[in-house]
């Protein structure tokens, strides 16, 4: 037991029995600690859109598959809505996918994307789909810094288009975002769209861009991403997951490129970093929330979801509204023309012969006049419907700028080349041979015979091959097309031999199948 003598003003107050003095609460309240909530910030952000910027049917929903779903005014209705403190992402490949987003080849986007609010801005393969000065167009027209700090002239200096990173202030938080892009684009992209550039490795990259954001003062730290989740049925390649586990200091990785729907995102267990992805065409927007320490200004908490874009639930923003209705209609005169009917939907098959790529082989076997085609089965984009075929329907099936090309090669090199397509998840489609294929042997073993027109492919014989640019550069790992005797680049679009080719059928039916023969090993 004890007590307390003293004199000071705070023992008369404390002790006095009258009615306390108001002084009291004062000192009280200025002696006592200051208590604040966390900081709080909202991450939006979208990846893969692919000219989407228009709402559509919501076809894929089986409650209601005609609601308006999608679009660029849904997403800009919902940042304006979305109150305190956000920022608002996007990680790359805006346009090759719809005629609207091919519109100026790409350039007519820019003035959709300004209005949805966007802070910063990744560029993706597809976006060099159409040279590196198209590109530079395009960022030109948009208001808002587009990144990739891993693009690197031959001479060692950065793509002069982007900026590697950029610091935004946000609620009195220094956030640092930096942007990568997948190192594979000798593969995804043709050589001289990416002419004298390099890309160097993410993780080094990173690591070096996180330093410097810290040492401009950056408290989070963002990467915006466009290189893919690793996923085990895919070929091994360093992604988000690789960066995450790698690099010390992100907070959150806003990703692209391989369209994965990550509902709550991925938490990598070495640094906490999160890693999320919004799948693609812009049907729905991620959204992340940050919790910041008002003292340290750090990260304590993050968690992610995914938004559906419902117009009817977000409303639209009028000047979106307005923007992506003048790129409808400048496109729209040309790609709604019917050329032909479907007789019935011709459909796609990710792992074997599918009705759409036996039609898509043949109109490109029979305009080259070859003896067989070649179609990498990822390249066909979408299935064509049954009924009225427009321009358009045929744009969603072949949207890249794909030209036709004619090869002559010994039958050894092509069978080399039929082996690397039997062996890939997606075999390609066909015109004019039949493969036969063993499911699930090694690398190099799965082709079991090849023949054109009947006959065994003979190595000394030669053969005309159909097939795209793309491939016949050694995208997808065609490779062997590097050993053709004769190539003929035609200035052909892929999709211009298939309208001429609907037009000329009138009404489309599938060919006949039974073209890849599949036996277990």
């Amino acid at each position: 037991m004890f007590s307390i003598i003293s004199t000071s003003p705070w023992h008369q107050m404390l002790t006095q029995k009258s009615r306390p003095d108001p002084r009291w609460l004062i000192l009280l309240l200025l002696a006592a600690p200051a208590w604040t909530e966390n900081i709080r910030i909202t991450v939006l952000h979208t990846n893969d859109i692919h000219g989407w910027v228009m709402e559509r049917p919501a076809t894929f929903y089986e409650k209601d598959p005609q609601r308006p779903v999608g679009g660029a005014a849904s997403l800009a209705a919902l940042v304006k809505k979305t109150k305190g403190p956000k920022l608002v992402l996007d990680a790359g490949d805006w346009f090759q996918g719809t005629p609207e987003g091919a519109f100026e080849q790409g350039q007519g986007l820019a003035a959709v994307f300004n209005t949805v609010g966007y802070d910063a801005m990744e560029v993706g393969n597809h976006d060099f789909d159409n040279g590196e000065k198209n590109l530079a167009a395009i960022i030109g027209k948009l208001s808002v810094p587009v990144l990739c700090a891993n693009v690197y002239r031959a001479d060692g200096s950065r793509a002069p288009e982007c900026k590697p990173w950029i610091i935004k202030e946000v609620a009195g938080v220094k956030v640092g975002i930096f942007g990568l892009l997948t190192t594979s684009m000798r593969a995804l992209s043709f050589p001289e769209n990416i002419k004298g550039l390099t890309f160097r490795r993410a993780v080094a990259e990173a690591n070096e861009q996180v330093a410097a954001l810290r040492h401009e003062g950056a408290s989070v730290i963002i990467a915006i991403t466009h290189q893919g989740v690793e996923r085990p049925d895919m070929a091994s390649f360093e992604g988000d997951q690789t960066l995450a586990a790698q690099v010390e200091g992100i907070d959150l990785i806003v990703g692209g490129h391989t369209h994965t729907v990550l509902k709550e995102g991925l938490r990598d267990a070495t640094y906490g970093t999160l890693i999320v992805q919004a799948g693609t065409e812009m049907t729905r927007v991620g959204r992340v929330d940050l919790e910041i320490d008002p003292k340290t200004k750090k990260v304590v908490r993050s968690s992610a979801r995914l938004v559906s874009l419902w117009p009817d639930e977000t409303g639209s923003d009028p000047e979106a509204v307005a923007a992506v209705a003048k790129l409808e209609r400048d496109v729209g005169h040309v790609y709604d023309a019917v050329v032909a009917t479907a007789a019935v939907a011709l459909m796609r098959n990710p792992r074997g012969e599918s009705s759409l790529g036996d039609w898509i082989t043949d109109c490109s076997r029979a305009w080259a006049g070859a003896d067989i085609a070649i179609q990498n089965t990822r390249g066909i984009r979408a299935d064509l419907p049954a009924g009225p075929v427009t321009l358009r329907s045929i744009f969603y099936v072949a949207p890249f700028e794909n030209h036709v090309t004619k090869l002559v090669m010994k039958g050894r090199d092509l069978k080399s080349l039929l082996t690397h397509g039997a062996s890939v998840s997606g075999v390609p489609q066909i015109s004019g041979a039949i493969l036969t294929i063993r499911r699930g042997a090694q690398a190099g073993q799965s082709l079991v015979s090849a023949t054109i027109a009947g006959k065994p492919i003979q190595d000394d014989a030669s053969y005309m091959v159909s097939t795209i640019d793309f491939l016949a550069y050694g995208g997808g790992g065609y490779t062997d097309f590097e050993f053709a005797e004769k190539k003929e680049f035609t200035q052909m679009l892929m999709r211009d031999v298939l309208k001429e080719c609907a037009q000329k059928e009138g009404l489309i039916k599938p060919p006949p199948a039974g073209r890849i023969i599949f036996t277990e090993d």
